[in-house]
């Protein structure tokens, strides 16, 4: 099974902006790219990698979408869970992951590091991993960067002989998106107003429990739902399973802080949690296991919220939670 979580929180009374969950956006590939974007520090790497490669008499690899958003997912899921190995304990094996999203190969292999820079990770995977690096073996990649405190957090996934399939992880990766060009449309699309919500279905019921018996334990008073909120909330899902991305910037729509203005929606605290899972049991376990969500969840700033839940995708249902006080 597949999942995914990003939370984002908003402090207006201070002007404070919190990413637990650092989403970058999308800057410009220096090499063949099957139609994917690379941030900065990710062009950075692949342009070392294929220096090296070309230096070698080896031809250059091409960044593929689908690794590099399942590479993306790994890094942020080594940075954000706290861990540091070859099987993710949220995602399993890389052959497991490579299976989810549909990829075909012959060859596969990965390599994870942490370091203060890209060059000077690029130096320790030179001598540690150079035989990955330069293998003929391979002739696709897909490169993962996230940055938390002062480290870079880089997972780097080579395959060879890959079928191109039509990808199950969202093609153009906000998920980890860029610096370089900003996802945030410079004039966000105003949200259209779809049929008034006059209620929520048996999933977004269910995490609205879900999420006030663990206010009730934490000893904060349940949220009360919005149904405005609602509505957004069930826009941003259902927009990030139509445009295959994951992120808090919808290339529609601008942040959720735009969403919420452009709806009239009023506040002085917002927070937004993603999540993909294939049920909402999982989606709340996984929420409630990472400190960020879990923090959104609990944070008595709060007092109302809208849940939205979204059938499709690479996860089984999108999950969207806006909360604001």
């Amino acid at each position: 099974m597949r999942y995914r979580l990003s939370n984002l929180l908003l402090t207006t009374m201070v002007g404070l902006f919190l990413f637990t969950f650092v989403l970058l956006a999308c800057a410009a590939l220096p090499a063949a790219a099957a139609g994917v974007t690379l941030t900065a520090d990710e062009q950075q790497m692949a342009g070392l990698i294929n220096k090296a490669r070309q230096s070698a008499g080896q031809a250059s690899l091409t960044a593929d979408a689908t690794l590099c958003n399942i590479a993306r997912i790994r890094a942020q899921d080594t940075a954000y869970n706290g861990y540091y190995g070859s099987v993710s304990p949220t995602y399993g094996t890389l052959a497991a992951m490579l299976k989810m999203a549909g990829i075909k190969y012959t060859y596969a292999s990965s390599i994870q590091v942490k370091a203060y820079s890209i060059n000077s990770a690029f130096t320790a995977l030179s001598s540690a991993s150079r035989q990955d690096i330069l293998s003929s073996k391979y002739d696709r990649v897909g490169i993962g960067i996230v940055t938390k405190g002062s480290y870079k957090y880089i997972f780097i996934l080579f395959t060879g002989s890959t079928v191109a399939t039509t990808p199950t992880t969202p093609t153009t990766p906000t998920t980890p998106t860029t610096p370089t060009t900003p996802t945030t449309p410079t004039t966000p699309t105003t949200p259209t107003n779809p049929q008034p919500v006059t209620g929520l279905n048996a999933d977004e019921q269910k995490m609205l429990n879900l999420v006030n018996q663990e206010r009730s334990k934490a000893g904060l008073r349940p949220l009360q739902i919005d149904l405005n909120l609602v509505k957004v909330a069930r826009m941003k899902a259902q927009d990030m399973i139509d445009k295959g991305y994951f992120s808090h910037t919808s290339p529609t729509y601008g942040s959720p802080f735009d969403m919420m203005r452009a709806a009239g929606i009023k506040y002085s605290y917002a927070g937004e949690n993603l999540a993909g899972a294939p049920t909402v049991d999982s989606a709340h376990t996984n929420l409630m296991n990472s400190s960020g969500h879990r923090a959104n969840i609990l944070n008595q700033n709060y007092s109302k919220v809208g849940i939205g839940v979204v059938s499709g995708g690479p996860y089984g249902k999108m999950f969207v939670q806006m909360f604001i006080g």
